[in-house]
C-alpha cells in the first residue's frame, strides 16, 4: 500500500545529489530530481546538443549499413533509378539492378548478366579438397572440359541454365 501511495504522489520520492569536486577544491551540489518550476525543455537543454549529435551519427551509420547490405532491397532500388550508370560502373556485381546480377572473371575473360533469383551451380561452389592438393578453382582453370561457372533457377533439374566453358582456341579457328 505504501508503494502504491508513493507512486501516485506528485512529489519526488528520492532526491539524489551528485557532488562534484574540482581540482581547485570547489564543491558544487547538483540536484538530479525533477524540478517542478522548470519545463522539461529547460531541464535538459544541456543534453540537447549531445542527443542531436548521437542521433545524427546513429542515423548516418544505420543508413550506411542499410545501403551497404542492400537491406530490404533499398540499394537495388536506388541503382534501378539509373540502371545504365550502375551497369557501366559494374555495381550489379554486388547488388542486383533491375532484377539482374553480373558475373565476371577477368582472369578467364568472361562477363555476363543473369537473373538475380538464379543460384550458382554446385560445381562452382565446391570447397577445396581435404587432401592438401591444389584447390578446385585452380584445377578448374586448367580443366577445359568442365564449366567455369554455372547459374540456374533454384530447384530445377538443369534444363534451363547458363554455363561458361572456357577453353583455348587455336589461332587458325574459323
Amino acid at each position: 500500500m505504501a508503494l502504491k501511495y508513493n507512486c501516485l504522489s506528485s512529489e519526488p520520492i528520492f532526491h539524489h545529489k551528485l557532488h562534484l569536486i574540482r581540482p581547485s577544491g570547489d564543491r558544487r551540489v547538483h540536484m538530479l530530481a525533477a524540478q517542478p518550476d522548470k519545463s522539461p525543455a529547460e531541464q535538459f537543454v544541456r543534453l540537447a546538443s549531445t542527443f542531436q549529435r548521437r542521433l545524427l551519427y546513429g542515423v548516418g551509420s544505420a543508413s550506411l549499413v542499410a545501403i551497404g547490405s542492400n537491406f530490404a532491397g533499398i540499394t537495388s532500388k536506388k541503382l534501378g533509378l539509373s540502371p545504365k550508370t550502375g551497369r557501366n560502373l559494374k555495381l550489379d556485381a554486388l547488388n542486383p539492378i533491375g532484377g539482374y546480377s553480373r558475373c565476371s572473371d577477368v582472369d578467364l575473360g568472361f562477363e555476363f548478366i543473369y537473373p538475380a533469383t538464379w543460384v550458382a551451380g554446385q560445381r562452382s561452389l565446391d570447397p577445396p579438397p581435404l587432401d592438401g592438393s591444389k584447390s578446385s578453382n585452380n584445377r578448374r582453370k586448367k580443366d577445359i572440359n568442365g564449366p567455369a561457372v554455372a547459374f540456374g533457377p533454384p530447384g530445377s533439374s538443369g534444363e534451363l541454365n547458363v554455363s561458361v566453358i572456357v577453353s583455348p582456341v587455336p589461332l587458325n579457328f574459323r
